[in-house]
C-alpha cells in the first residue's frame, strides 16, 4: 500500500473525528505529507518498507534543522497518531507499535534508573494477581530490555523457568529473535505470577479476566500505577529499556553486543548509548 494514499485515508478519518479540531487536522495532514516526502526521498513509498528506523531518521532530520521545539513535537505527534491508526484501523500491515518507539526521545536525553530507584519501584506488595503481574513485567524489562509490544506477544511456551531463560523477538516482531537469561528474582516473580493464575490462556502476560493485553498503553499505565503507589516519579517502559541497556554496557558489553541484546537490526538505533561505553 502506498504511504501517501494511506495518509489521505487517515486525513478523511481525522476530519470525521469530533475530538480533533479542523485546524489540528489541517496541520497533521501537512506534517504527514512532509513525512511522506522525506520517506520518498529515501526510497520508502510502500507501507511494507516502513519501519522504526525510518521514523527515527525523520525525527533526527527535524531536530537537525533546529526547528522550534513545539513544531517538532507536533510533527512527531502527527506521525505517531498516523502510525497507530494505520496499525490498528487499516490494512497497511504495520507490525510495530509507535507508542514505544525504538529511538531516542525528542530531547535527546537518556533517562535510566539507579539501583536504588529500581528497588523502590519494585517495593510494592505483590499479594494480588495484578500486583504479581506488574512485578513480573517490570523485572522482565529490567532483566532483558524487552519492549511492552514484545511482552504483549509473549507466550508461556517462550519461557523456560528451569533454564532461567526467555525467547524474545522473531516472527511477528520488528525486533530480532534472541534468548535472554533471567535473574533468580525475575524467575521467582514469574513463578509467583503464573502460580496465582487460574486460566489456560497461552499468553505469558494477561489483563483482566485473563484476556490478552491489547495495547502497550495499558502496560504503561500499570507501571505508572506502581510508581504512584511507591511514591516515585512516573517511569516509562522506555526508561526501563534504557536502564537495561546502560547496565549491560557498564558490565563491559560492546555496542554490537548491546545491539544483539536489544534485538535491533541497525546500529544507528543504539548510537545514543555511545557515551555509556
Amino acid at each position: 500500500m502506498k504511504i501517501d494514499a494511506l495518509i489521505e485515508d487517515f486525513s478523511d478519518d481525522l476530519s470525521e473525528d469530533p475530538g480533533t479540531s479542523p485546524r489540528t487536522a489541517e496541520f497533521y495532514l501537512a506534517d504527514l505529507r512532509e513525512f511522506a516526502r522525506f520517506l520518498s526521498g529515501r526510497g520508502v513509498v510502500e507501507t511494507e518498507d516502513l519501519g522504526v528506523g525510518a521514523v527515527m531518521d525523520f525525527r533526527n532530520h527535524l531536530l537537525g534543522e533546529n526547528r522550534k521545539r513545539f513544531t517538532v513535537y507536533r510533527k512527531d505527534a502527527a506521525v505517531r497518531r498516523f502510525l497507530d491508526w494505520a496499525r490498528t484501523s487499516s490494512d497497511a500491515g504495520l507490525d510495530f507499535d509507535p507508542i514505544e518507539p525504538m529511538h531516542q526521545p525528542l530531547d535527546q536525553k537518556i533517562v535510566s534508573l539507579e539501583d536504588e530507584e529500581a528497588e523502590q519501584l519494585l517495593s510494592f506488595p505483590v499479594g494480588t494477581l495484578d500486583a504479581a503481574r506488574d512485578a513480573a513485567v517490570i523485572r522482565l524489562m529490567l532483566d532483558t530490555g524487552v519492549t511492552v509490544g514484545e511482552i504483549r506477544g509473549l507466550l508461556k511456551s517462550d519461557l523456560d523457568l528451569e533454564a532461567a531463560q526467555i525467547q524474545l523477538g522473531g516472527p511477528g516482531s520488528h525486533l530480532a529473535a534472541r534468548a535472554r537469561r533471567l535473574s533468580p528474582e525475575t524467575v521467582e516473580a514469574l513463578r509467583r505470577y503464573l502460580g496465582m493464575r487460574r486460566d489456560e490462556t497461552p499468553e505469558l502476560i494477561v489483563g483482566r479476566a485473563a484476556r490478552p493485553v491489547t495495547t502497550s498503553k495499558s502496560l504503561q499505565n500499570a507501571i505508572w500505577k506502581r510508581c504512584d503507589q511507591v511514591g516515585m516519579w512516573r517511569v516509562s517502559p522506555m526508561i526501563l529499556r534504557h536502564t537495561f541497556a546502560i547496565r549491560l554496557l557498564r558490565r563491559g558489553a560492546t555496542l554490537n553486543e548491546l545491539k544483539e541484546a536489544l534485538g535491533v537490526r541497525d546500529t544507528s538505533n543504539i548510537g545514543v548509548y555511545k557515551k555509556f561505553v
